[in-house]
């Protein structure tokens, strides 16, 4: 009985040391960057790109890197201001088969280490769109179960890529997905213009998945007004023409039986108890 008891134990406080254990990168660089060098600014490899186990983020702020770390938006974060303006170098190496998540808890921990960061949450209510299911269901193609329908006018996804885009005029965008979850159709909803156009064009926003389906699609998607090169707003319609295609609300309901909803919900704020704005040396 003492055996087993001694073997549970033993068995138990490995196991927590395992789960408190921190992960890290093998390798890490981290440098202050003088702000205006004009030196480009850029962020590469990683995993789920060409490059997994390199990682370099050059002349990026501090709430840039935090924010990434905890998979927030910069309105999700309180703290000093020059966490915005103050730039950083870094480069890293990765573990092989490191997954996005692992990164995210490696660069908690190359702030805590580094930059001396600590936090706390709290919960704040924030404006959102939440995507759904409309009434009738959805009307989407699981990945996986046969191919893909490709529809005549939509573009097929480039080698490696999982979603293509064109841009029909007047003002219609066609998009094809392959391969995608609900929760990132929602974080790609959220550049998308909104059911207004011209001066009145705005981004969603903040999309959270509320849809409960599990799993990867494959699917298209067409509606007017479009984001034009540089983020450009829609442009107005030539005298005489009409949008040929339903905006963005109406076309998630009638081609995806999706539906998106203006709420208010409670989501996580990072607030900096303390932060150095000068890392430990390398």
């Amino acid at each position: 009985m003492k055996s087993w008891l001694l073997l549970h134990l033993t068995t138990a406080c490995v196991g927590l040391a395992q789960a408190s254990r921190s992960i890290s990168f093998e390798v890490a660089s981290v440098k202050p960057a003088p702000r205006d060098s004009g030196a480009p600014s850029f962020v590469r490899g990683g995993p789920g790109t060409s490059d997994p186990e390199h990682l370099a983020y050059e002349r990026q702020s501090l709430a840039k890197l935090i924010c990434n770390a905890y998979g927030i938006d910069f309105d999700q974060l309180s703290g000093p201001d020059w966490l915005l303006t103050e730039r950083y170098s870094v480069i890293a190496k990765v573990p092989p088969g490191t997954t996005k998540e692992d990164v995210k808890l490696m660069w908690q921990d190359l702030l805590s280490e580094r930059f001396h960061l600590r936090s706390r949450m709290i919960k704040k209510d924030f404006e959102v769109y939440e995507l759904s299911v409309a009434k009738g269901g959805p009307k989407l193609h699981k990945s996986g179960e046969g191919p893909a329908k490709q529809e005549a006018g939509f573009p097929v996804p480039d080698q490696g890529d999982r979603w293509g885009i064109s841009l029909v005029p007047p003002r219609t965008n066609r998009l094809s997905f392959r391969d995608y979850s609900m929760a990132e159709l929602a974080n790609q909803l959220r550049w998308f213009f909104a059911n207004k156009v011209g001066a009145e064009a705005a981004a969603l926003g903040r999309v959270i998945d509320r849809t409960g389906l599990a799993g990867h699609y494959d699917f298209t998607l067409e509606f007017a007004g479009w984001r034009g090169p540089g983020g450009a707003f829609p442009p107005p319609l030539p005298d005489g023409q009409v949008d040929t295609a339903p905006f963005l609300f109406d076309a998630l309901r009638g081609q995806l039986g999706l539906m998106l909803t203006e709420k208010k919900a409670p989501l996580d704020v990072l607030v900096i108890d303390h932060v150095d704005r000068i890392p430990t040396d390398n």
